[in-house]
């Protein structure tokens, strides 16, 4: 497949380049804007060099972490009695929850918002948050509410679906179907908690079959009901309804109050989920965290670990003793790194994203909805976000998201060289929705390629017995068996964290 048709049809070390776009509007006048490009493709060339160098310095630590996204960072809030470095291989913290900045802001270049948590979640990861001074208990409700509320997206502007030229106020059009899809999830109530880790053993027969076969076998189901719902599993785990399993189905739906009266409440800060990055950075010592640090090496030493990190900036590769690791980076690179922990992590399958921040300048698009939904022959452009509905502070951004087959990660690089193509598409299909041109207010365009963004949780994934320690070195992250959640990834850190703290 060409580029063309794979931009049609529809991990690492920040390279960022950026290309000029100088586009016609309907007018006639021309307006050139800025194409600025965050790719992880340098990582093999980078990785490659760094092995033929001498180590320049040996450095020493309690514990090394790999990976500053919300699993590392939780792992180096747990462990914050003990000496740690953090090892980014990014140039910024946050991995998929991570942001761009754009004028005076911050803007999600991935995970976008979470919701009030309900009491039956996981204590620990509860008990973080809250030290984080980021949720605090409503009795009334008997739910986690965020404590910032000027995050909070209200009812009125909150979401909704453009289908077919037409628009509704949700992805799950209302209908018998519906409120029978409903009543077969309803049984669930209260038994799909996060941590996915704490599902009781007699709901794990749901992962042995798909989603979609499950719902075959229950209700008569349409092809314009299973688009909707294909929608919503490729949008939070990267698969259609036939490629994820039951358990990870029936959890969406009934992990989070989506449909409870009162509505749970939505946050999302225009950095998304990277939020929650800078909470935990501030917990932590800037010392700590070391960016641009690409892991290199483990080796597993008579007494602890050699870590070796090509440091980029410096251009030099140092070494670290540690007594313990907490692997919190993408596991497909221990079949780099380490042989033996790679094989329990060998069947992950990763589904690719694209994140396009388009910042628009002077515009006169109106009301601002925060979340549009969009579906349409092309399955793999998702929508995007108006940051007009969470702040009325700056230019507009309008951030889209792609999410592609889990074959096509080779495709990112012709992506990149193909930049202006994907843009382009991507402003037609937010014309078609405002049915007018907003190619004369685009100022800058931010381009994300996150090549194995999304563990997908294909079935037998959620069910699957993983060692998750091996001679010291613990791993974390949601490619660890979990949903690709935040509050999956957090409590994968806590517990990374707590298998150290445990061994001594």
């Amino acid at each position: 497949m060409d580029r063309r048709a794979f931009i049609k049809m529809g991990s690492a070390l920040v390279v960022v380049t950026s290309v000029g776009c100088n586009l016609r509007t309907q007018k006639g006048v021309s307006r050139q804007y800025a194409i600025t490009i965050d790719s992880n493709r340098s990582i093999g060339h980078l990785a490659r060099e760094a092995v033929g160098r001498e180590v320049s310095q040996d450095l020493s630590t309690d514990v090394l972490i790999v990976g500053g996204g919300i699993a590392g960072l939780a792992a180096a809030c747990s462990l914050k009695d003990r000496e740690s470095i953090i090892c980014e291989l990014g140039a910024r913290f946050g991995g998929t929850s991570s942001a761009v900045s754009i004028g005076n802001q911050q803007f999600s270049q991935g995970a976008h918002y979470d919701l009030s948590y309900p009491s039956f979640y996981g204590r620990e990861g509860l008990e973080l948050l809250e030290q984080l001074n980021i949720i605090e208990y409503n009795s009334k409700v008997g739910r986690w509410d965020f404590i910032d509320k000027q995050h909070l997206i209200k009812s009125k502007i909150e979401e909704r679906c453009y289908k077919n030229g037409e628009v509704f106020s949700s992805v799950l059009v209302d209908s018998e179907l519906k409120l029978n899809f409903l009543d077969l999830m309803q049984p669930y109530e209260g038994r799909m908690p996060l941590p996915t880790t704490q599902i009781a053993p007699e709901d794990l027969a749901l992962d042995q079959l798909s989603f979609a076969a499950y719902l075959n076998k229950y209700l008569p189901v349409t092809s314009d009901f299973m688009e909707a719902v294909d929608y919503q599993m490729i949008d939070d785990y990267g698969g259609r309804a036939d490629q994820v399993s039951a358990l990870a189905g029936v959890h969406y739906y009934r992990c989070r109050p989506y449909y409870a009266n009162p509505e749970p409440e939505i946050f999302s800060p225009t950095e998304g989920n990277f939020y929650f990055i800078e909470k935990m950075m501030k917990h932590l010592q800037p010392e700590q965290m070391k960016a641009s640090s690409l892991v290199v090496g483990l080796e597993k030493l008579k007494k602890g670990w050699g870590v070796d990190v090509w440091e980029v900036e410096q251009e030099r590769k140092v070494r670290y003793r540690c007594n313990n690791v907490v692997y919190a980076g993408q596991k497909h690179l221990l079949k780099y790194l380490h042989a033996d922990g790679y094989k329990t992590f060998s069947d992950v399958i990763y589904a690719p994203w694209i994140v396009i921040n388009i910042e628009l300048e002077g515009d006169d698009l109106g009301k601002s909805i925060w979340q549009n939904d969009y579906l349409s022959s092309n399955a793999q452009f998702l929508g995007f976000v108006n940051s007009g509905a969470q702040t009325e502070e700056g230019n507009r951004v309008l951030t889209a998201y792609y999410c592609y087959p889990d074959v096509y990660h080779h495709m990112v690089q012709d992506v990149e060289n193909g930049a202006e193509e994907i843009v382009e598409q991507t402003i037609g299909f937010i014309n078609t929705y405002f049915k007018q041109d907003i190619r004369s207010f685009v100022k800058h365009v931010y381009v994300k390629l996150l090549g194995h963004a999304m563990p997908m949780p294909v079935p037998g994934y959620l069910s699957k017995n993983r060692r998750l320690e091996l001679d010291g070195m613990t791993f974390a992250g949601a490619d660890t068996g979990r949903l690709p959640l935040m509050f999956d990834a957090l409590d994968s850190g806590i517990q990374a964290g707590r298998l150290i703290g445990d061994k001594g």
